[in-house]
């Protein structure tokens, strides 16, 4: 077995780790192995790990959304006191 050492940006290294968590794998799996094919399965239920943080909008009428986020919104209250 051989040791490397990489080098990576803050938000390129963020992205790995996401990705890892999401197919089961380390990191370093995740750059050894990119040019193995992907398990379709496995991609699929990392793709919708991700949306589970949208799963809390699927009860909220948008329209009441948007008008609360216009009424709390700073800039448009800036705006309107100019």
């Amino acid at each position: 077995m051989h040791r490397t050492k990489n080098h990576l940006h803050d938000d390129l290294n963020e992205k790995l780790k996401v990705r890892s968590r999401g197919l089961g794998l380390s990191v370093s799996e995740l750059i050894l192995e990119k040019d193995i094919p992907k398990d379709p399965v496995a991609e699929a239920r990392a793709y919708f790990e991700r949306l589970k943080p949208l799963e809390s909008l699927a009860t909220v009428a948008c329209e009441t959304y948007v008008r609360s986020l216009r009424h709390s919104s700073r800039i448009l209250k800036t705006v309107k006191a100019q």
